[in-house]
């Protein structure tokens, strides 16, 4: 349980440094470069890193936190 408040905790902390411009956008354009480049789609513009940076926070919140549920859902099902 403190995992998960834990990780949600560091991806707000990470979704309002992006906000707020507390991160450099060239970084953040870096490390979207190389996420990108591993999954081998195109890279967005640098204007546009901030809001592609959390576009991808947003989706990895949603997926994790759907997968547990997927976990607490056929694990509430056993005998």
């Amino acid at each position: 349980m403190i995992g998960i408040v834990a990780f949600h905790v560091v991806l707000l902390v990470l979704a309002l440094t992006i906000i707020r411009r507390v991160v450099p956008v060239k970084f953040v354009s870096n490390m979207l470069d190389y996420l990108h480049g591993a999954i081998g789609i195109t890279k967005p513009p640098v204007e546009q890193a901030p809001k592609f940076a959390l576009i991808w926070v947003v989706a990895l919140t949603v997926i994790v936190d759907g997968c547990i549920a997927f976990l607490v859902f056929l694990t509430s099902r056993l005998p």
